[in-house]
């Protein structure tokens, strides 16, 4: 009698387990199995570098809160730095897998170091073209670009800001012999040596801008004046995309995915990047709205990085090369083909 008791026991609760599962004989087995699958299945983890509060930064962080990267399959390991430069430093020590160069910065690094580098271009992630561009922020004593002659003059080595800075100078038509310049190790040191009469004039926006404003400085000229605008990339090296594929497109797919987003949902963005990071909600609608997301690499793209190219190489900065040998655009094709405009 017990052993038929405890046989009756054990039915029961074996039967009571399906019911609460929904499902019973197979059909509950296969369940349990599908959800035990789904529980270890392990993300593959991306080391990403990026700029700080540039569009790098908001894929990174508002990717992540929001899940986007968690459904493509992929944890992401962050790491901030002042330039896009600093960023790419991580990826060539193996620090990181993705880094983000804006596009004089990408010119000139490959430029520098294109017969001992394995860096390539993946796609484009943003642009300011059509958009609201940054300012030169001078000092009161600087009525006019004439004015900046003989004045010190902030750049960060390496990065865009070279080339906004020699740019101004052509358009200012200042020789060589009357350029100050001061090289700085970012933007917010910049805005330190200008609050204290060390540096008279900078090009800056968002962030930067904002507290040179708040400062009482005002600007004289902007980068449409120019006709610039500028570009930001992920970088990658060849051997992590040859070795991860699949992980470069799910990267990519989320980046996108991320992108879109962010523009339908910019209110929400903005307050997942305040909790992260704490930039207002106010700085983060007022950046994104000079900022374009993208996932491409266009027709456009390679003129504008080679128009760039042709005057650094007409400078005398480094000698000529085809960017186009330095990208590896397979994963962007595969998942986007209709954003490669590019042979």
């Amino acid at each position: 009698m017990r052993k038929r008791l405890l046989t009756l026991l054990v039915s029961s609760v074996v039967g009571l387990s399906l019911v609460a599962c929904g499902a019973s004989g197979a059909n509950a087995a296969s369940q349990v199995a599908k959800e035990t699958a789904t529980s270890s299945e392990e993300l593959d983890t991306v080391r990403v570098a990026i700029m700080t509060n540039g569009a790098s930064h908001w894929y990174a962080v508002i990717g992540d809160k929001e899940g986007i990267f968690e459904k493509h399959g992929i944890k992401v390991e962050i790491s901030e730095f002042a330039a896009g430069v600093n960023t790419v430093d991580a990826v060539v020590t193996g620090q990181a897998d993705f880094g983000n160069l804006a596009d004089y910065a990408a010119v000139n690094r490959i430029g520098n170091t294109k017969e001992n580098t394995n860096l390539v271009i993946v796609d484009r992630i943003s642009t300011s073209e059509g958009s609201a561009n940054g300012g030169l922020y001078v000092s009161d004593d600087i009525k006019s670009v004439e004015d900046l002659a003989g004045q010190p003059f902030a750049t960060q080595p390496g990065t865009v800001w070279d080339f906004w800075v020699a740019k101004t100078y052509e358009y200012a038509n200042i020789s060589e012999n009357d350029q100050k310049i001061v090289e700085v190790d970012s933007g917010a040191s910049a805005v330190a040596l200008q609050t204290t009469g060390d540096v008279k004039a900078q090009w800056a926006s968002g962030t930067n801008g904002t507290k040179l404003e708040e400062a009482g400085f005002s600007t004289i000229l902007t980068l449409d004046d120019l006709g610039l605008y500028t570009d930001a990339y992920y970088v990658s090296t060849s051997d992590y995309v040859s070795a991860n594929p699949e992980v470069v497109k799910r990267w990519i797919e989320a980046q996108k995915e991320t992108a879109e987003w962010i523009e339908s949902n910019p209110e929400k963005a903005a307050e997942d990047f305040e909790a992260a990071t704490g930039q207002t909600k106010e700085q983060f609608l007022s950046d994104l709205k000079s900022t374009k997301l993208v996932a491409d690499f266009t027709k456009e793209t390679i003129e504008h990085l080679n128009g760039i190219k042709d005057w650094a190489v007409a400078g005398g900065r480094f000698d000529d090369y085809n960017f186009l040998d330095y990208t590896d655009l397979t994963a962007l094709k595969e998942v986007y083909p209709e954003s490669v405009t590019v042979d």
